[in-house]
């Protein structure tokens, strides 16, 4: 993962600023710029100039910025551009067709990622002896609940699943995700919930034995996170966290620091679904309803209206240092890494 310094996002805005005057061009040299970080700049302009209007000049960017990366994210941004009339367009809900969402599931990387986390969380946590109450925040189709619950009685870490709470904003999901909870555990008790968690905190039930946070509970800036994990924390006895090492919870809309920090995030995702055998029509909307709806975000929204708000492994776990009275930090481990990013699992209890 590469850091943009201080005085490299003084050089960068001062390069926008040539940019906007036309003095600086796709095609300049950018010599001043660190060869690792060229694509990384066309990305940032290509945003800028989208934000401005300029869909030409952005489309530019980007295309010129594809001739700079090992990756495919600027080509990736200046085909959804051609393909969209030169516009950005957000859906109102991502993954509001589970299809995307289960396409998604099924792509190697992902499918190496949670059995990373699986081994990890079934390791450690201990045996839980009595019908045990799971909390999935952002459920999705419920595959990686099921996941966890049987890797959990494999292990004799569990005996029973007693109930099953959904918290998911899509309505779809939610249904999905109950027919694979009741086809994998018939009997059990499930709780739907939908909206977001920050909708839901309060009231949820005391005694619940795992929360599984997984990749959900980053689209809410840092007091938003610290607030309701407050709630949450007499209410569960362990949280099971797997997320995103990024750095874009705090850096502002339009910054260098924010472009720098979705570029290494997004990238390696939409590189390792394109490389997935699939149709490519099912690979294109899986892209553009999931990934490319949280970078427009990202490029188009400020802070405290954009959709999502990664936030570094380090200040993950001073969040939740902060906020979790009562429980401490259990472990964590590293679940996928790439040339700029890395996702990581990590368990918090009483």
């Amino acid at each position: 993962m590469y850091n943009l310094a201080a005085d490299e996002q003084v050089l960068w805005k001062k390069l926008a600023g040539e940019a906007f005057d036309g003095k600086v061009t796709p095609r300049s040299s950018l010599s001043d710029i660190r060869s690792a970080l060229r694509a990384h700049f066309h990305f940032y302009m290509g945003g800028l100039f989208a934000g401005r209007g300029d869909q030409e000049k952005a489309g530019d960017w980007f295309k010129e910025g594809a001739l700079e990366e090992d990756g495919i994210f600027n080509a990736i941004m200046a085909s959804y551009l051609d393909r969209h009339d030169g516009r950005f367009y957000m859906p109102e809900k991502i993954f509001a067709d589970p299809r995307d969402y289960e396409h998604f599931t099924t792509v190697p990387t992902i499918v190496g990622m949670r059995e990373k986390f699986l081994r990890f969380a079934s390791a450690s946590l201990p045996v839980l002896d009595r019908p045990m109450t799971v909390l999935d925040v952002g459920c999705g189709d419920g595959s990686l609940l099921v996941l966890l619950l049987n890797r959990l009685i494999a292990a004799g870490r569990a005996e029973k699943i007693g109930r099953a709470i959904l918290v998911d904003s899509s309505a779809a999901m939610l249904d999905v995700a109950e027919d694979k909870l009741n086809h994998a555990f018939p009997g059990l008790a499930i709780d739907k919930r939908h909206g977001r968690i920050q909708e839901h905190a309060a009231g949820l039930p005391e005694g619940i034995d795992i929360a599984l946070l997984s990749l959900a509970y980053h689209h809410m800036p840092w007091d938003d996170k610290a607030t309701h994990l407050r709630t949450m924390a007499p209410k569960v006895g362990h949280f099971l966290l797997m997320e995103m090492d990024g750095d874009n919870d705090t850096p502002q809309h339009g910054s260098p620091e924010l472009a720098v920090s979705v570029y290494q995030s997004y990238g390696p995702l939409i590189d390792s679904i394109f490389a997935h055998d699939a149709p490519v029509v099912v690979t294109q909307s899986c892209v553009d309803n999931f990934v490319m709806a949280e970078v427009i975000s990202f490029l188009t929204q400020p802070r405290g209206e954009r959709n999502d708000y990664h936030m570094l492994r380090g200040q993950w776990a001073r969040v939740f240092a902060e906020n979790l009275e009562g429980h401490h930090f259990r472990g964590e481990t590293t679940v996928l890494t790439s040339d700029g990013c890395e996702f990581f699992g990590c368990h918090w209890s009483r």
